[in-house]
């Protein structure tokens, strides 16, 4: 507490008041408001300051009022005054800040109402304080909740970063996709073209090089792309060798030049880790129709990939109603195959190998046949390729096996050649399955064959050496299918031990027309001749095809010319006749 009085007696009396009225405080007198805000400015607190200058002219009190009030703005201020100093008191009010801090005693003072005065204006003075306190504090709380909040906000921005980004290429994932996507379409963004790019024999890359080669590779395609991407386009990485593209208002014409772009950076040759690599790339295309869901787009740009993927390698194909309406007979067959399994619908058929020059039956190759009561007769070409991509070729594949091993046990004679899926030849141990049924028919392994496509070696190429390895040893025939319609056969011609090669029917059907594929026959039985093994002709439907193959050199054919699929019993009365 202050008192500002010059010393005397009077300043005595009204000390003693503020000691009454506040007991325990510390009363300070000053001289003056400048001896007061010099001891305030050192840190003394004034929380209630009282002016008795009874004496002083207007003016001067006015002033030192003004004076202390500017520099303890939080102070109570307490003035006493003469009844009949109207004058001060107007004076006081117009030069004070802040009068609702401003209490005036009017003297000669009754005691009792004066210390009741100065307490209630000291209860004042705490309450302000008090308030004051838990303003500042819950300003300091909103200020460290904001830090923390910025903070936050802060590690969010870069979590949801790094859950919608690829860290291997920078690039959007799937799921930074698919966001992108959806806003797009909820934004009123009309016609969006999705482009899904699976590259071609990247798998290889990773077993031969290793899978760091791998992602250097995807990491410089993933530049290459971004090249050619168009304006406003996203490119992003949405699986291991697959990434998306996303642009809006292409015409066909624009559609078509952008996939011939993507394909050319991705089929360019690249340094890998000291290694020369070239890939090629399937593209998927799908295009927004009104009022289309972004979950469409993308199943549309899948089926449109596979289709793709279907036809070859380095090839496109846009989403058209024709792929709609196979896709939901694939729903419907893939919905069947089980069913047809597990009734009993499948059969066997077997088309026989005959010897080129003796036309003697040597072996039958087995396929297998579904007549559905739901769909009719389904084509193989229909419910293999689905078969493979639900898993079900695996049980299909183990009944298939099994019951063309009980057929030509039966037979006594020919061998039985078994076609085995990439995804049936690269299951564990498969080698060991083989053998086992052969065993449990009582067939001699001399009598099976087992046609593989290059595709099914290619894909894992370790796990085929060890699968090729356990069969050959237990005197397994292995053939590969559908020579001259792949890319690297010769390189697994050399690597693998390959009993025998079986050309494809397309090269088969012109050779009576031209002389260049009758060429391309005579070479590959050279080369077979030269690394010791036989060569099969398929699809020999006349007898001229038969004697320009012989000629060529082919050691076995198989055709209409010698017989359609037929039934096991049929196959047993052929040998017969």
């Amino acid at each position: 507490m202050v008192l500002v009085r010059p010393a005397g007696d009077q300043a005595s009396k009204t000390a003693a008041l503020l000691r009454m009225a506040f007991p325990g405080s510390v009363v300070t007198a000053c001289p003056n408001g400048a001896e007061t805000i010099a001891r305030a400015a050192t840190g003394m607190p004034v929380g209630v300051c009282c002016f008795d200058l009874a004496d002083s002219a207007a003016g001067a009190l006015a002033s030192h009022v003004r004076k202390v009030a500017r520099a303890c703005p939080d102070a109570e201020l307490v003035v006493l005054i003469e009844a009949a100093d109207r004058a001060v008191t107007a004076d006081i009010l117009e030069v004070t800040p802040a009068p609702e801090r401003l209490t005036f005693l009017i003297q000669p003072l009754d005691m009792q109402d004066a210390v009741k005065s100065l307490r209630a204006v000291s209860a004042r003075y705490w309450a302000k304080r008090r308030a004051n306190a838990d303003l500042e504090s819950r300003d300091r709380d909103v200020r460290r909740l904001s830090v923390e909040a910025m903070e936050v906000q802060a590690r969010l921005d870069v979590a949801l970063h790094a859950a919608r980004h690829d860290t291997l290429t920078r690039l959007p994932n799937r799921a930074g996709f698919t966001s992108e996507l959806t806003a797009r379409i909820a934004n009123g963004f009309q016609n969006q073209t999705i482009f899904l790019i699976n590259l071609d024999r990247f798998k290889l890359v990773n077993d031969t090089l290793g899978h760091e080669a791998g992602d250097d590779l995807v990491r410089k395609i993933g530049v290459a792309l971004g090249t050619v991407v168009p304006p406003g386009g996203l490119l992003a990485r949405i699986g291991g060798d697959e990434f998306g593209v996303i642009t809006e208002s292409l015409s066909e014409q624009g559609i078509d030049d952008v996939c011939h772009q993507l394909l050319r950076v991705c089929a360019q040759s690249r340094r890998i880790y000291g290694h020369e690599v070239q890939v090629s790339a399937c593209i998927g295309v799908s295009v927004q129709k009104p009022g289309q869901e972004n979950g469409d787009l993308l199943r549309q740009a899948d089926l449109a990939l596979r289709a793709a993927k279907r036809e070859g390698r380095n090839r496109y194909r846009a989403h058209d109603e024709e792929m709609a309406k196979s896709s939901t007979k694939r729903l419907a067959i893939e919905g069947g195959l089980e069913r047809g399994l597990r009734a009993g619908q499948f059969e066997m058929v077997y088309q026989p190998i005959v010897d080129a020059d003796s036309v003697a039956i040597l072996g039958f190759e087995a396929l297998v046949r579904w007549n559905s009561p739901e769909f009719g007769s389904v084509a193989p070409d229909d419910f293999i390729p689905v078969a493979e991509e639900t898993g079900v070729i695996l049980e299909l594949g183990d009944w298939i096996m099994r019951q063309a091993m009980k057929d030509c046990r039966r037979w006594g004679g020919p061998y039985v050649s078994i076609n085995l899926s990439a995804r049936q030849f690269l299951y564990q141990k498969v080698g060991e399955r083989i053998l086992r049924y052969a065993q449990e028919c009582d067939l001699p392994p001399e009598k099976l064959q087992v046609e593989l496509t290059e595709t099914a070696i290619i894909d894992d190429v370790e796990r085929a050496h060890e699968n090729l390895k356990v069969l050959r040893a237990a005197g397994v025939r292995i053939a590969l299918d559908d020579f001259g319609t792949g890319y690297s056969s010769l390189v697994y011609l050399h690597k693998f031990d390959i009993d025998c090669i079986k050309i494809d029917k397309s090269f088969v059907d012109d050779v009576t027309r031209y002389h260049q594929s009758a060429m391309i026959v005579t070479s590959v039985t050279r080369l077979a001749r030269a690394l010791g093994m036989a060569v099969v002709a398929e699809g020999v439907e006349t007898e001229p095809q038969r004697q320009i193959l012989i000629a060529a050199g082919c050691d076995y054919l198989q055709g209409y010319h010698f017989g359609r699929p037929t039934s096991s019993g049929d196959a047993a009365a052929l040998l017969r006749d």
